[in-house]
C-alpha cells in the first residue's frame, strides 16, 4: 500500500474545491490513484484526467516534478506526488 499525493491547480482546484489529496493506492498504479480520487472528487474528476486509452493530453500533468510523457515507469511510490493543471490560455 502506497499513499500518493495530487495537487490541483487553476480552475481543477476551483472545480473541486480543493487543493490536494492523499489516496492510497494498493498496486501504485496511476489509473488506480485518479480512479480512487474519483471516488472522493467526483466521477467528472476521473473524466478531466484520463482517457480510455491512457491520461488526457491537453493537461499538464507532472509526476514528481517530471511530465508525465517523460516519465517512463508510470508506477507510482510512497510518497509520490501527481500534479494536474488544466489546459492554459491567454496571451
Amino acid at each position: 500500500m502506497v499513499r500518493v499525493k495530487i495537487l490541483l491547480f487553476a480552475t481543477l482546484r476551483d472545480k473541486y474545491g480543493v487543493r490536494e489529496i492523499e489516496i492510497e493506492s494498493e498496486r501504485g498504479d496511476f489509473r488506480e490513484v485518479i480512479e480512487k480520487a474519483g471516488e472522493v472528487l467526483g466521477r467528472d474528476f476521473i473524466d478531466d484526467v484520463l482517457t480510455n486509452e491512457g491520461f488526457r493530453n491537453d493537461r499538464i500533468i507532472l509526476v514528481n516534478g517530471r511530465h508525465i510523457q517523460f516519465v517512463k515507469d508510470l508506477k507510482l511510490g510512497e510518497g509520490d506526488t501527481i500534479a494536474i493543471f488544466p489546459p492554459l490560455a491567454g496571451g
